[in-house]
């Protein structure tokens, strides 16, 4: 790797002068080298010392917008947070005991912008990976050979798609991909059993989740604001749901989420297009809260009354005649004297909010 250049004087101008150096030497070594030689820095701390910026230290205040990294009694660097810098340093990569790395509005070197490839370095030790507000459209392959991995974060990316060796993320459990333009999911992803919540709001390119299905400990899925067309389905741990301002026309398939948890289940469907409630709605276990606003509902089937778990149901701007809302609102009085029943509807002047 070429030796940065360091200019020992305390002039500002000299220091912004070095400071632009050491970037664009940066970037030449990137261009000329496949990879770091990190055998030339003895200890964390000249890792640091190669880094274009200053990294406060195990600070007493970790305050917001500020570089700032933890180290432990072996002075090994074990947590660093890059925030509102000019590039991540490839040398990052040589800070063998880093086990959680959060990176927020600082670009990568490469132009094509994808994750490089030498994160592959940090195999044995890394645990969470977040970047924000950072353009990365593609991961590497490398990513699958993160083995220790339980937390992966990429939030206003504009992320397009994963890489197929996700599937080998075996200690993944929190997959957060907000804010991105996620067109697919891979079919790999599937392998990833340790999977507990995922949350894919607001991609608004992705139309399915299939790739989903038979994610044995899920327990927390969010797909808000993506125009996603079914259900997920066979994911037996599953309690929060939340697919609002999707496509749904349905909930075919709903009786097959959560279906071996006696926990309660939160399900938010508002905003969609959905027209009817399959009877299957029976059988979902301790179904406690349903959220069905805004769509295109002009019944409800019959079965939906021996769901005694349900506490919280919200029907509010759906197509119910006056005389079905009326009917509804009668036969829940009976079934549910407990329950709280939202009820506005779209076409008529029944306008009260609460029951009991």
């Amino acid at each position: 790797m070429v030796n940065h250049l360091v200019i020992n004087n305390n002039n500002n101008n000299n220091n912004n002068l070095c400071l632009s150096i050491k970037y664009f030497v940066y970037i030449i070594a990137f261009r000329n080298n496949s990879s770091i030689n990190c055998s030339q820095y003895k200890d964390d701390y000249a890792v640091l010392l190669s880094f274009p910026f200053h990294v406060d230290l195990n600070p007493l205040l970790q305050i917001p917008r500020r570089t700032n990294g933890l180290m432990d009694a072996k002075e090994r660097i074990y947590y660093l947070n890059i925030i509102n810098q000019k590039y991540v340093p490839l040398t990052i990569y040589c800070l063998k005991y880093l086990q959680k790395l959060y990176i927020r509005n600082t670009s990568f070197y490469n132009t094509n912008h994808q994750l490089p490839i030498e994160i592959d370095y940090l195999a044995t030790t890394l645990t969470h990976l977040s970047i924000y507000d950072t353009k990365i459209t593609h991961l590497p392959e490398q990513i699958g050979k993160l083995k220790y991995l339980q937390s992966l974060e990429l939030v206003n990316t504009n992320l397009i798609t994963l890489p197929n060796s996700i599937g080998n993320l075996s200690s993944l459990i929190v997959l957060y991909l907000p804010n991105n333009k996620l067109i697919s999911l891979p079919k790999t992803i599937k392998n990833i059993q340790s999977l507990s919540q995922i949350v894919l709001k607001n991609n608004p390119y992705l139309h399915s989740i299939q790739s989903l299905n038979y994610l044995s400990k899920l327990k927390a899925l969010q797909t808000d604001n993506c125009p996603i067309e079914t259900l997920p389905l066979y994911l037996p741990q599953l309690t929060d749901l939340h697919m609002s301002k999707n496509n749904l026309t349905n909930l075919i398939g709903i009786r097959t989420l959560g279906y071996k948890t006696n926990h309660r289940k939160f399900f938010y469907f508002n905003n969609n297009h959905i027209q009817s409630i399959p009877p299957q709605i029976q059988y979902v276990k301790n179904l406690y809260f349903l959220n069905l606003d805004y769509n295109h509902l002009i019944s409800l089937p019959l079965d939906i009354f021996n769901v005694t778990t349900l506490h919280y149901l919200y029907i509010r701007y759906n197509n119910f005649s006056v005389i079905e809302l009326k009917a509804i609102i009668e036969k829940f009085n009976i079934t549910h004297p407990y329950m709280k029943l939202y009820y506005l509807n779209r076409k008529n002047s029944i306008v009260k909010n609460i029951i009991n």
